[in-house]
């Protein structure tokens, strides 16, 4: 990734974000001027529905993989100065998050562990006049890391793949800042549902919390109550919604969650009056 580092910029939402804060990201545009053979130009770029290497190499999807290309656009109204990477990330975000909702077939992209990530031209590019922007999606495990595929993700939220990339957490989503996602198959307390709440355009004020609380209370209770089959005492519907930064860069959905009074392995989706899995 080092040599891709100085040819290209990358922005990447990770999920530090989906707990309520953004963090900087490796990875993002370097200070060197690199010469202008190290960027590639618009017509070598990989193409929607390509897979790459996490970087600008195109992979077969049939083999290990760590990005799949969902849009390709142009920056505008940046100036002829190279901006910032807060500039770079606000305007090519909520884009690459539109686009990733059309890729994946749905809008609940945000309560699983698929996430986009933006690659942009280096120094040497926007000054020769390239302004293009590459949208990729990535799988992120629950360390943190890119996870290699073997298998395309397009339409995989439509087609019913959402179980296979869920966010499930350890702890409680309504309590702990920092939230700590594991696998589905291991032990936790919470699970992500279908069902993700849109509170407004980015350009918007960003609202506060007590607003996100009164939207998303009812909102919330719903989606975890159809998730699950049923009303219970012991799993309650909790919520984790977006950071300030992350508003501004087109995070603005609030992510349910169907949250037990203890730990257990097992699922809770569509578990109806059955017993609480141990």
């Amino acid at each position: 990734m080092r040599r891709r580092r100085a040819a290209v910029g990358v922005g990447l939402l990770s999920l530090a974000l989906l707990t309520g804060c953004t963090t900087p990201v490796p990875g993002t545009p370097d200070g060197e001027v690199v010469r202008p053979s190290i960027t590639p130009s618009p017509e070598e770029l990989p193409q929607h529905g390509q897979c790459t290497d996490g970087g600008l190499k195109t992979v077969p999807c049939t083999e290990p993989h760590e990005g799949e290309v969902v849009a390709i656009g142009q920056f505008t109204g940046l100036g002829d100065a190279y901006p910032s990477e807060r500039d770079l990330r606000r305007s090519a975000l909520p884009a690459c998050r539109t686009a990733l909702a059309v890729y994946l077939g749905s809008t609940d992209h945000d309560a699983t562990r698929l996430q986009p990530q933006v690659l942009w031209v280096s120094r040497d590019g926007w000054a020769r006049g390239d302004r293009w922007r590459l949208c990729t999606v990535v799988e992120i495990g629950p360390d943190g890391q890119r996870k290699k595929r073997t298998a395309p993700l397009k339409s995989l939220l439509k087609a019913e793949g959402f179980a296979q990339v869920q966010l499930c957490a350890q702890g409680s989503p309504g309590v702990d800042e920092q939230l700590k996602i594991v696998t589905c198959d291991a032990q936790h307390k919470a699970e992500a549902v279908p069902g993700v709440l849109n509170l407004g355009a980015h350009t918007s004020p960003t609202p506060s919390k007590d607003q996100v609380d009164a939207k998303a209370k009812d909102h919330c209770a719903k989606a975890v109550t159809g998730y699950v089959g049923a009303e219970r005492p012991d799993v309650f519907a909790s919520w984790r919604a977006f950071g300030s930064q992350a508003w501004s860069e087109g995070n603005t959905t609030v992510v349910c969650y169907a949250e037990a009074t203890r730990p257990f392995t097992g699922r809770l989706w569509g578990l109806g009056d059955k017993p609480l899995p141990s």
